[in-house]
């Protein structure tokens, strides 16, 4: 016995020899080949009847293509393997003819019967890929036999072939208008009871829904809406986005709004306000739809999901579903957080801070206790750097300012990178709408650093002091406008100083607020600005020179209209009182200078202020309205240019992705029995279809779809081996395929009548939804 075991190991171990010998022999020979003659040494491999060389050749054909190179040449001598009895040269032949089917379609469609016979192979994976490969052949002509292939499919046994079923229809959708028949397939397998299935059966949907009419494209959500809660944490990352999508938006066309009623105090209750900050309860409760409720409820594990989209989609549901309150509650915000410190992308960093901003204007107080995750690195884009500092400036509060304002400081004063100390002090700005006491600390500040600064950042801060005087103005208090006296000081003293190189538009900017708020001063330091400056008009910057020539005119403005409210009016008594006033003498020179200034702008507004101020009274009663007229406080949002920033194409891709539908008026929504669950199929291992109710899936076993693929395909390697004669083996196999074929067409049968009878259904409450 001893003796028997040997020799056949010995015959075994030479049998591997001579075929490694061969395999290497193959390899070697390609090798050595020189390249213009190789095509025709593939060729050969590729035709010859040894299945080892099939294999070689195919395998080289396959690494040509991986490196870039044109495999199209092969095509007909690929093909012609479809039918080799070697699964990796099946599955090898079938990624090819994906690939160059579009190329070559009348060479792929030869190969149309033998990929067709694939559908029967014993493996899964070859099943699969043959329905994707057909699918990928874009002939109309393949068409009916595509969508046959397609219903036998769809009742298969393994989720894997039933999934790559779904793909194909996708495929189908994108190759010619869709047929009712290969609609209603998709319909099916959404209601498959694989996850697996039902993933890839989403992704078709949400790519073709708006290819479909408003009435068709809702119809299978409508009955799984349901299950599709309760199974989404089983289905992969893509598919959950996917559906967290399809349901927000199904949503917000076919369930109520939230209500929201006080914690305390009266028994209002309100629906939810499209703008969240109409919310006049301090605090409130949610009452939520139990539909709506069990979807935002199915959310609360996917918090935790290591997929960027999966949280991006489920912040952006709760945005547009529920009430700020429920940020927090859901961690979402966490989440968030978590997603910005270790995502590499900078799409998804800049996707998700845009959902922060977003979220923390609608609740601050979510994010402000994480307000240093927000401070900036040296590496951060002008777009990340932005938003961030726009989210700093919605999440400080009394409690974090005082950390948040010296980053700042440091930013504006000590960074080498230009977009962001400029940035730093716009957003420094913004602290003036804390309190008073913040509003004097700016100031400050700003008044101290101007000398520090220089280019942008300085111009910015003028715009921050400029800011605060009109909102001061605003108020006509004593200690205001003593403060306002102070700092039109403070500026005529930088703008003297011959240590002082200001850039054009800063010194545009000073001389603008001394002519704006020169009456705070009695024309004072106005006068003395022009007396300093004139002397160089020719030689200053021409912002600088048309800012000189509004000083001028608002000064003698100012002078006039005093004289006016003192005096008598006459013409003849004001014009001797202003030949004697040097204002009018400043005035006279700059528009002569102006006249012939190289600006046309400048030129142009010389000739307009001339006939306003010299063309009588009623002229000047316009011009005093024109130059004089108080300015409106501006809004911090548009005087610092903050939200309304372009990225290019993301940020069309984001405004894309914050898009939803209106609520539907709640008078106008269908009752909740138009989401009756629908009868899920499910196949078991032997290949019959039954119905369950979805009503009692609820909890889905987690699947695991290399253990169902290994478990199909090794089903009868478990059961042991008998010898059969060829009569018993082919009278076995005719009686196990008639059987087969008649419970499965029995059960299809089935299916269909109740499929028809729950269509009807929902077309019945669609159509009263519409109505």
């Amino acid at each position: 016995m001893a003796d028997s075991l040997a020799r056949l190991s010995s015959m075994i171990e030479s049998a591997r020899d001579l075929t490694i010998e061969a395999a290497l022999s193959a390899r070697s020979r390609l090798v050595d080949t020189p390249t213009a003659l190789r095509p025709k040494e593939i060729s050969r491999l590729l035709n010859s009847r040894i299945e080892r060389e099939n294999i070689n050749g195919i395998k080289y054909v396959i690494s040509l293509i991986s490196r870039g190179e044109d495999g199209l040449e092969y095509f007909a001598d690929v093909v012609k393997n479809i039918t080799s009895p070697d699964l990796k040269v099946k599955i090898l032949v079938l990624i090819y003819v994906s690939k160059y089917a579009e190329s070559d379609p009348n060479t792929a469609l030869l190969s149309i019967n033998s990929i067709q016979k694939l559908l029967g192979d014993k493996h899964a994976y070859i099943r699969s890929s043959a329905i994707k490969t057909m699918a990928g052949i874009r002939i109309p002509s393949i068409l009916p036999i595509l969508q046959i292939c397609i219903k036998k499919s769809v009742t298969d046994r393994s989720p894997l072939v039933r999934a790559s079923t779904a793909i194909a229809i996708g495929k189908v959708f994108d190759m010619h208008s869709p047929k009712k028949e290969v609609i209603a397939v998709l319909w099916k397998l959404l209601s498959d009871s694989d996850p697996q299935v039902v993933s890839a059966s989403l992704k078709v949907y949400y790519k073709l829904k708006d290819q479909l009419s408003q009435k068709k494209k809702w119809e299978p959500i409508h009955g799984n809406f349901r299950r599709l809660c309760n199974i989404v944490e089983y289905l992969d990352e893509w598919s959950q986005t996917v559906l967290i999508e399809i349901m927000t938006e199904y949503s917000r066309f076919f369930l109520p709004k939230p209500k929201l009623a006080p914690s305390e105090g009266s028994q209002e209750i309100i629906d939810l306000p499209n703008n969240y900050k109409d919310i006049p309860f301090s605090s409130y409760e949610v009452r939520l739809d139990k539909d709506l409720e069990l979807f935002l409820n199915s959310l609360r594990p996917l918090v935790y999901s290591s997929s960027e989209t999966v949280i991006l989609a489920i912040a952006k549901a709760l945005i547009f579903l529920s009430p700020p309150l429920m940020y927090t509650e859901f961690k979402i915000n966490q989440a968030l957080i978590n997603l910005i410190n270790y995502s590499s992308n900078n799409q998804i960093l800049y996707f998700s801070l845009h959902i922060i901003k977003s979220m923390a204007a609608l609740d601050p107080v979510s994010f402000s206790r994480f307000y240093k995750k927000f401070y900036l690195f040296p590496n951060d884009d002008k777009s990340i750097i932005r938003l961030k500092l726009d989210i700093l400036s919605l999440i400080w509060r009394d409690q974090n300012a005082p950390e948040i304002w010296e980053e700042l400081k440091y930013y504006a004063l000590s960074s080498n990178n230009f977009d962001i100390s400029s940035e730093a002090v716009v957003t420094i700005g913004k602290f003036t709408t804390l309190s008073p006491a913040w509003t004097e600390t700016v100031m400050k500040w700003s008044l101290k650093n101007i000398r520090n600064t220089g280019g942008v950042t300085q111009k910015e801060i003028l715009n921050i002091v400029k800011f605060i005087i009109q909102k001061k103005s605003k108020q006509s208090t004593k200690e205001e406008e003593e403060s306002i006296r102070k700092t039109i000081h403070t500026l005529y003293l930088f703008l003297t100083d011959p240590a002082m190189d200001f850039e054009s538009d800063a010194k545009a900017g000073i001389i603008w607020i001394i002519g704006e708020f020169t009456h705070f001063v009695d024309n004072l330091v106005a006068r003395a600005v022009l007396r300093k400056l004139i002397r160089n008009f020719a030689f200053e910057k021409e912002e600088a020179r048309y800012a000189l020539l509004v000083l001028s005119v608002k000064c003698l403005t100012y002078e006039i209209t005093k004289y006016r409210s003192q005096h008598e009016y006459d013409d003849e008594l004001l014009m001797n009182h202003l030949k004697e006033n040097d204002l009018y003498k400043f005035y006279k020179h700059i528009l002569h200078l102006a006249n012939y200034d190289p600006s046309y702008d400048i030129r142009d507004r010389a000739r307009l202020f001339h006939v306003l101020l010299n063309t009588g009274s009623k002229q000047f009663e316009l011009a005093s309205l024109f130059i004089q007229a108080p300015k409106l406080l501006p809004d911090l949002d548009s005087t610092f240019k903050k939200f309304d920033r372009s990225v290019g194409s993301m940020n069309i891709i984001l405004s894309t992705f914050l898009t939803v539908p209106e609520w539907t008026d709640e008078r106008l929504i269908p009752p909740d029995t138009v989401r009756k669950p629908v009868p899920v199929s499910s196949n078991s291992i032997g290949g019959n279809l039954a119905s369950l109710s979805s009503a009692s899936v609820s909890n889905v076993p987690r699947f695991r779809p290399e253990a169902n693929l290994r478990s199909q395909n090794n089903t009868g390697s478990r059961s042991s081996y008998k010898l059969q004669s060829l009569d018993e083996f082919f009278g076995t196999s005719e009686q196990e395929e008639s059987s087969t074929d008649a419970s499965a067409e029995r059960e299809q049968s089935e299916s269909e009548s109740s499929e028809e009878e729950s269509e009807h259904e929902s077309d019945s409450s669609d159509d009263s939804f519409r109505d």
